[in-house]
């Protein structure tokens, strides 16, 4: 025990000192642990067993004795010097991949590095072999590496970027110097590792996957053509087998009986009966020539919708010359084949039964282009729709109504009928803008397929194309 109180233990490591206040601390069991600064081999202490009894003393000057088995040493506690003189710190080389670089500020190494080295040290006279180091990698470490006393820091497989290294030390009295050394480097990047490459990558995906969409809308068009005419060739075939086989053996009928008819007597009864079921014949046949035009008009160049309903009702007109017209708002814009093709068919079935069953005298059609859907709307001020029929969405024994759903449902359009006893009816069907209007690549391919209609349904064949 020193004159001051502290605590001198002799130990196989050398000589520790526990200071007096850090000793009432423990006895009060404030400190739950104590700070023992130790002098060893590096201090000149040599440490060991001793023969003799007491093997530590204090001189009356205050010195400490100390005996093993080498001999006896001396501490002065009074005297004992301390190194405040924070250690310069250095670094002084740098090695990547195998090679070495001199650390200069800016250092620039090359890409795909994989290992890299950096080494430093502090100038320390006193005891340098108890100089600790900690370093920190900015951009890379989060925290600092405590390294302990070893003069390298390793690291694998940096990212390509701009880095600052930083190293400082303490001496062997634990002073620190929080200057320490930097070192500003860039590791480059190889091609592959660029933005402009990241970039290039991004705008050749975007690139393949926009000729994609444009393989598959191609696709895609091929095929709905190939339906189209697959569609169009089969109700020709039908329309033309009815026109050739059916409707002219009914006609032929239709000749016999009545050339039969016209040898009874007038006074025949049954003349009169035969006569009556030759002109409802008639009808039927009308009608059924009627179906038979439009499955070939499924077929023609419906794209200009507002003329052909204009025509549709002009030939309707004919039989009482009630007021009709047709009405275009906004900006007319090309049409799928298909859509031109129901829409037509559904307004001429409206603008048919505004002529025959309604008995209109104002029929007005009104087609509407949008930006974001199509209207197709049939009003007329006639004799309007029985209210069970809107109920029951058909009529007896007629399909005219339910033509026009199934026609709306194909356009997944919304099909609106309004109509009161002895007030008109108002037919509105909205298309969306996707189903009705054609983009300019559609644009080009409706073109193409008209013509190719026109030139394959033309006696005329064109050599030259």
């Amino acid at each position: 025990m020193a004159g001051n109180g502290d605590l001198w233990l002799s130990q196989p490591c050398g000589y520790s000192k526990i200071p007096a206040k850090q000793l009432e601390a423990l006895w009060s069991s404030a400190a739950p642990e104590v700070t023992v600064e130790t002098l060893d081999v590096f201090d000149g202490a040599q440490s060991g067993r001793s023969d003799f009894a007491p093997s530590a003393t204090t001189a009356p000057d205050g010195t400490l004795w100390f005996s093993n088995e080498v001999g006896v040493q001396m501490i002065d506690p009074g005297d004992l010097q301390r190194n405040t003189l924070a250690p310069p710190v250095h670094i002084e080389n740098v090695t990547a991949d195998h090679r070495d670089y001199s650390p200069s500020q800016s250092l620039r190494l090359p890409a795909l590095i994989r290992d890299l080295e950096i080494d430093y040290t502090a100038l320390s006279l006193g005891v340098p072999q108890r100089v600790r180091f900690r370093y920190k990698l900015e951009g890379w470490d989060k925290e600092w590496q405590d390294p302990g006393v070893r003069r390298q820091a390793f690291y694998t497989n940096l990212s390509p970027r701009n880095y600052r290294f930083r190293v400082i030390a303490s001496n062997d009295e634990g002073v620190w110097n929080e200057g320490g050394a930097t070192l500003d480097f860039n590791i480059g990047a190889a091609f592959y590792q660029t933005t402009w490459f990241l970039v290039s990558c991004l705008l050749a995906s975007a690139l393949l996957l926009y000729l994609l969409y444009r393989f598959r809308v191609r696709q895609l068009a091929g095929q709905i053509k190939a339906r189209m005419l697959e569609r169009l060739s089969e109700r020709e075939r039908i329309a033309r087998d009815l026109h050739d086989t059916f409707f002219q053996g009914i006609q032929g009928l239709l000749l016999r009986f009545n050339s039969a008819t016209s040898q009874l007597a007038f006074n025949e009864p049954a003349r009169a009966v035969f006569i009556e079921t030759l002109e409802q014949s008639d009808r039927v046949m009308l009608e059924g020539r009627k179906l038979v035009l439009d499955l070939r008009e499924v077929g023609a160049e419906v794209l200009e919708l507002p003329e052909s309903l204009a025509r549709a009702g002009e030939e309707f007109n004919t039989l009482d010359g009630s007021e009709f017209r047709v009405v275009v708002v906004g900006q007319s814009r090309p049409l799928h084949r298909m859509c031109a093709g129901e829409l037509y068919l559904l307004g001429r079935e409206a603008i048919y039964n505004s002529f025959n069953h309604a008995n209109a005298s104002m029929i007005e059609v009104e087609l509407d282009f949008e930006t974001a859907r199509l209207r197709l709307r049939i009003t007329d001020n006639g004799s309007g729709i029985d209210d069970q029929v809107l109920i029951d969405g058909v009529r007896a024994d007629h399909w005219g109504l339910t033509g026009m759903r199934e026609r709306a449902q194909k356009l997944s359009a919304k099909l609106t009928i309004k109509s009161r006893k002895g007030a008109g009816t108002e037919i509105e069907v909205s298309v969306p803008a996707s189903a009705a209007y054609l983009t300019e690549s559609r644009t080009f391919l409706a073109e193409w397929y008209a013509k190719w209609m026109r030139r394959a349904k033309s006696p005329i064949i064109d050599r030259h194309g």
